[in-house]
């Protein structure tokens, strides 16, 4: 996924892929490490909580290769000025990505979600009672290089558009519905006409479903029941056992 630039805030560079957002100094001892699709909803829960919690993205892209990802996440970790004791980790398992991070000297605190869609929707259980026929949208996804409005426009340009449409309507005849996740961080309208060609195509319909940013309002202010947050102590490492351990569906295609 492309890096769409810097939310509002300090804009410094730290690390690879990675930009500190907002806040304090780094005397604080609790900072949250993010994935940049999250980074609307992110920004309007902690506006709204008048949170000023230190925050460092890692770019959408890394989605693409779970390997990729792991590697920026422990990263992200292992670089933190030493200050911070607690890293909250805005993601879901993504594939596994997650599993094989390893804490160091840190706390980890992170959702018990599959991949970024229970964080739109409210709970890994919401997501489930979903089903999987359905393909869903936010506008930090849109601004993903690997999503399928972007996938059908690099498909035109490499094979014509009959057969982009052939293609197209193959990868995606799993789906019923593109669903526009409302998660009140966005203009749904924009997202539903920016997908407005790709329902054409494949005569799939688009819809609308509510969002929830419950995960990331408990994140962020310190209210990590054990159903639906990991906390990792220092000196631990996730492992697959962890991801395997709470019901899941995620996304296919």
């Amino acid at each position: 996924m492309k890096d769409q630039g810097d939310p509002p805030g300090n804009g410094q560079g730290f690390g690879r892929g990675m930009t500190l957002y907002a806040g304090e100094t780094e005397k604080e001892k609790i900072c949250v490490l993010a994935c940049r699709t999250l980074s609307p909803e992110l920004e309007l829960v902690m506006k709204a909580a008048e949170s000023t919690l230190p925050v460092y993205y890692v770019d959408s892209g890394k989605h693409l290769c779970s390997d990729r990802l792991r590697e920026s996440i422990q990263e992200g970790i292992d670089v933190m000025p030493s200050e911070y004791g607690t890293v909250l980790l805005l993601f879901g398992f993504c594939g596994n990505a997650m599993v094989g991070v390893k804490s160091g000297a840190r706390q980890l605190v992170l959702p018990k979600s599959a991949d970024c869609i229970p964080i739109f929707l409210g709970s890994q259980e919401e997501r489930n009672r979903y089903g999987t026929r359905r393909y869903f949208f936010t506008e930090g996804y849109l601004r993903a290089e690997a999503n399928p409005a972007a996938d059908y426009a690099h498909l035109v340009e490499k094979y014509g558009e009959e057969n982009a449409r052939k293609v197209m309507r193959e990868m995606l005849n799993h789906y019923e519905n593109l669903s526009v996740v409302d998660t009140g961080a966005f203009d749904v309208a924009s997202v539903e006409s920016a997908i407005a060609g790709l329902s054409a195509i494949t005569e799939i319909p688009v819809d609308v479903l509510p969002g929830d940013l419950r995960l990331i309002r408990m994140l962020v202010t310190g209210d990590w029941p054990p159903g639906e947050f990991f906390v990792f102590d220092p000196g631990t490492e996730i492992t697959l056992g962890d991801s395997l351990s709470f019901q899941s569906i995620s996304q296919v295609g």
